[in-house]
């Protein structure tokens, strides 16, 4: 197996490199160069399963390292002229978030898959390792079909609402390929006397057709019996508060329906196709939320901002769509036209659901529990993100560690 690492700091290439001599890839195997161009010299002269690439490089030696010089890489490596010969993998890595986002945006970032580096863990050395086996495991015919879970978690976004999963305290794992595209965690909690598996794994682009894809391939290969969505949506006002939980009772396509022009101009007709989750789920949160203290304590735990009203798990109908909405003016014509019960809008649950739904059986049981951040106006911030993203994943958390028996 051919391996190129892309990085100008040494003191991130060496460990990698150690750690991959440790997993017996030979030592002659293992390229390295420290700007774009040296990259684009190996790229067309040789063919390597694995590229792993810091994602702000120099073009030469004496330029500043840049994130659009590592765009433009990436951009060649899927070019149509294939100047490039493009790995089987590419591992992209960052100590920031915002290039990992921006990287994800492209189209043809394709099936690479991201880790965030940190100077104070080895997280980030142990996921890029993680994927070198996976490669030779599969190099080898090793991998094998993965063993089922009880619950299979799936957010939008790695930040903020994967991390706040993984701030549980369910010894978790290092990160993992489940496929060539797909990166998961593993981890573990315990209700009653018995203890259950679980993953987690976010999509690499928020909207319904990447929740649906990821959803559709983790209950194919991991065989969950639960598959949950918690994360953050915009609520409607005066019905919810920052914050507040909401489980997702229905969530259908709002904008799914035919248009026609006629005499009158232009109109739409919604066709809207309701998925509900069970009357079981519903009567369990209902019972979170009736639980003396419980959501007084999961707010008074936070230690970051939060806003000064009660918090609240609500049940009720989530609409889903393709944008991301600060425009009231759209929300009011849900209420309207669609579903006058609305107390909130987002951009997943209905692809998560609708993957559930047609699932061959038996059938993952399915629910998302997403919170408040925002009302979809103009006042629309990131200052309560990282707050519902808490509650949200602190909801699941007491749901499954009290009611999993029960199922």
């Amino acid at each position: 197996m051919n391996i190129l690492i892309v990085d100008d700091n040494r003191a991130k290439i060496f460990p990698i490199i150690r750690g991959m001599v440790a997993l017996n890839v030979p030592r002659e195997n293992i390229h390295t160069a420290e700007t774009a161009s040296d990259a684009r010299f190996k790229l067309r002269t040789e063919s390597y399963d694995l590229l792993i690439l810091d994602l702000c490089l120099p073009e030469v030696l004496e330029d500043d390292p840049s994130l659009d010089v590592v765009k433009q890489l990436i951009e060649d490596l899927h070019g149509p002229e294939e100047e490039l010969i493009k790995p089987k993998l590419i591992v992209g890595f960052s100590a920031f978030e915002s290039y990992i986002a921006e990287i994800q945006s492209l189209q043809a970032c394709g099936s690479m898959v991201f880790h965030r580096y940190d100077e104070k863990t080895d997280d980030w050395l142990k996921g890029i390792l993680n994927c070198v086996q996976y490669m030779l495991d599969l190099q080898a015919g090793t991998t094998g079909e993965a063993e089922s879970v009880d619950l299979c978690i799936i957010t939008a976004l790695y930040s903020p609402e994967c991390t706040a999963i993984l701030d549980l305290p369910w010894e978790w794992g290092d990160w993992e390929l489940l496929d060539q595209s797909t990166q998961i965690r593993r981890g573990s909690f315990n209700s009653g006397r018995k203890t259950y598996s679980v993953v987690v794994a976010h999509s690499l682009r928020m909207g319904m057709v990447a929740a649906t894809i990821l959803a559709t391939k983790l209950i194919a290969m991991c065989k969950p019996r639960f598959i949950v969505m918690p994360g953050i949506c915009a609520g409607v006002p005066k019905k919810t508060n920052y914050g507040d939980v909401l489980l997702a009772n229905p969530s259908w396509d709002y904008q799914c329906g035919k248009r026609l022009s006629n005499d009158d101009g232009s109109q739409f007709y919604i066709a809207p196709h309701q998925i509900h989750v069970t009357e079981a789920i519903e009567a369990r949160v209902l019972q979170l939320s009736r639980t003396e203290g419980l959501l007084a304590k999961i707010k008074a735990d936070w230690r970051g901002e939060k806003p000064d009203t009660e918090l609240r798990l609500l049940s009720g109908p989530v609409g889903c769509g393709s944008a991301v909405l600060a425009d009231y003016t759209i929300v009011e014509d849900i209420i309207e036209t669609q579903q006058r019960t609305l107390l909130g809008i987002e951009m997943e649950i209905y692809g998560v659901y609708s993957a559930a739904n047609s699932a061959p059986e038996p059938k993952p049981i399915f629910f998302a529990v997403k919170s408040v951040c925002d009302h979809a106006d103009n006042q629309k911030n990131d200052t309560y993100q990282k707050y519902a993203a808490y509650t949200s994943a602190r909801v699941v958390k007491e749901f499954f560690e009290r009611f999993m028996p029960e199922f």
